[in-house]
């Protein structure tokens, strides 16, 4: 039977995992794609309104073409800037562009002359110090192009400032790109001169760093246009990062298609769970002379699961710990219930083979006996025969009757029919129907207070009967029963072989008997019929060996 509870076991437990990890990894797609779903619409909404709002703030905020430009750069890269926060640009904020993130582009074109005048691909922000005079510093933002930059030097040139930028040395000191000289156009900083300084960080002015090499970019000088030149307190640094691996904006709306451009806010896929969210906008800005009209075009590239990873892992490891707990829950419960099923089959089993085995002895006899009653015997001997036929045609009957009471008992089909009584008559005249006691063994009855009780008469009555009986017939000769019933408890006791606590938890079992054998008188049965009237009626029951005698306890 154990064999065949662990295969049960095995095969409920493997049919519960695979359904329920089939629900789990269903139940987690839905929640995947409903994230994805909501951020992918949240950046799309969002883009959308902060463009709106940055067209609004524009044309009402800004006084110039010059400062507009500072503007933009300010809103794109700076805007934990104080002077940024002063100039009211805290809603851009929501944009998520800094410095250190180049999968943003803002592109703003001027309509009138189809120029375009910010462009942020292939650019990172800088705010650089300008000396105008001993007197006036003051702070730009603006883009360095790091193409503009890369064209004007040579391999050598590259490689060598790379590699200084890149090292690492012992003093503590570091090598820095400085922008010493440069030209403004429109929003960007176009450098003639860089400086290689080795820089002590103790030291914050750029007046106390080492030059290490001068370089002269003239190739990317723009006639008529003046040259601009940093302070001596300001270092005005080109990113190491944005130099050596170029770290900046990327074309995002230089790749788009025209038919893709006109529309005013949409989101172009580029890869699985990579999204290009593309919105435009106009601004009108008008000066002392003439209005101007500028296209303003935002792209940013998400990866929508590295946006949703953490609260993606957090919801699935929660939808992971449910599902964990619901499969043990139901892992627990079907097991139980294979349990019980397997050991009610075996029950079935183990009682129908007994009772196989009671009905055949008495058949034996009754077809040993008819046999011999088709002999010519005397009419003496005919009657012992017939007698003997009719007791095991009684035993038979007997035991057929006690296994339908028990089938109906076990089934819980029975209306009880519950009335008070007193225990004591009860059991009195259970007694007084005992006509004989075999082995000189003796009954007392003693009670005390008062014993009414309220329940299905017959069934106690029977229940009782069979307890008497069993006692009678296990108890060891001249022995006495007593029956004790005080304040509705009745306490049974004989004197009995030992019993274990093993045979005692299996006694209320049907064919169950001390003697195994079968040999002993009784079927077994009769305990089985008293657990069923007992569970019925919700009375405490039990059974326990108190030195040499048995104590049966029931309270009412």
């Amino acid at each position: 039977m154990e064999k065949r509870l662990k295969q049960q076991r095995n095969r409920l437990f493997l049919r519960v995992t695979l359904i329920l990890s089939a629900v789990f990894i269903a139940v987690s797609l839905a929640y995947s794609f409903v994230c994805l779903y909501n951020e992918k619409i949240k950046i799309q909404n969002r883009a959308t309104e902060n463009l709106a709002y940055t067209e609004t703030q524009m044309a009402k905020e800004i006084p110039n073409f010059t400062d507009y430009m500072y503007y933009i750069v300010n809103l794109l890269y700076f805007e934990s800037n104080e002077e940024a926060k002063s100039q009211n640009m805290e809603y851009l904020i929501s944009y998520e562009i800094t410095q250190s993130d180049p999968k943003s582009q803002i592109v703003v074109t001027d309509q009138k002359r189809h120029e375009v005048v910010i462009n942020t691909a292939s650019k990172t922000a800088v705010k650089y110090g300008l000396k105008i005079n001993a007197e006036t510093s003051p702070t730009c933002y603006g883009l360095i192009d790091y193409n503009v930059i890369r064209s004007s030097l040579t391999d050598e040139q590259y490689k060598k400032i790379s590699e200084l930028l890149s090292s690492q040395r012992s003093d503590g000191k570091s090598y820095e790109l400085i922008c010493t000289k440069f030209q403004i156009y429109y929003s960007d900083f176009i450098p003639t001169e860089i400086q290689i300084a080795l820089v002590d960080p103790t030291k914050s002015w750029f007046m106390y760093d080492e030059i290490i090499e001068t370089i002269e970019l003239k190739s990317n000088i723009i006639p008529d246009l003046e040259i601009q030149s940093c302070n001596d307190m300001r270092r005005n640094i080109i990113p190491k990062d944005f130099f050596i691996d170029k770290v900046y904006g990327q074309d995002y709306i230089g790749s788009m298609t025209k038919e893709q451009k006109k529309k005013t806010s949409q989101v172009i896929s580029t890869g699985l769970f990579e999204y290009i969210f593309y919105t435009t906008g106009y601004i009108h800005f008008e000066s002392s002379s003439e209005v101007f009209t500028y296209t303003i075009q935002y792209a940013q590239k998400v990866n929508l699961m590295n946006k949703c990873k953490v609260k993606l892992a957090v919801g699935i490891l929660v939808i992971f710990v449910f599902f964990l707990t619901i499969t043990f829950i139901l892992c627990l419960m079907v097991w139980k219930l294979a349990k019980i099923q397997v050991l009610q089959e075996q029950k079935r089993s183990d009682i129908t083979n007994a009772l196989a085995h009671d009905i055949k002895t008495p058949l034996f006899v009754i077809s040993g006996y008819a046999y011999s009653l088709k002999e010519n015997i005397d009419a003496g001997e005919r009657d012992k025969y017939l007698d003997k036929i009719i007791e095991q045609t009684d035993t038979i009957n007997d035991l057929v009757h006690k296994m339908l009471n028990l089938s109906k008992l076990d089934s819980y089909n029975v209306n009880l029919n519950c009335t008070d009584f007193d225990l004591f008559d009860l059991v009195n005249s259970i007694k007084e129907n005992i006509v004989f006691l075999p082995d000189n063994k003796k009954i007392s009855i003693t009670h005390i207070g008062d014993n009414t009780v309220n329940a299905d008469k017959d069934l106690i009555k029977t229940a009782i009967q069979n307890l008497m009986d069993n006692a009678v017939l296990y108890s060891l000769p001249n022995s006495e029963i007593t029956i004790d019933i005080s304040d509705k408890i009745l306490t049974i006791t004989n004197q009995s072989e030992h019993l274990t606590k093993s045979e005692l938890k299996q006694i209320w079992q049907p064919y169950v008997r001390k003697d195994k054998s079968r040999h002993q008188k009784g079927n077994g049965l009769g305990l089985s019929i008293v657990k069923s009237i007992f569970d019925l009626h919700s009375i405490k029951y039990g059974m326990s060996m108190e030195n040499e005698f048995l104590v049966c306890k029931i309270e009412f």
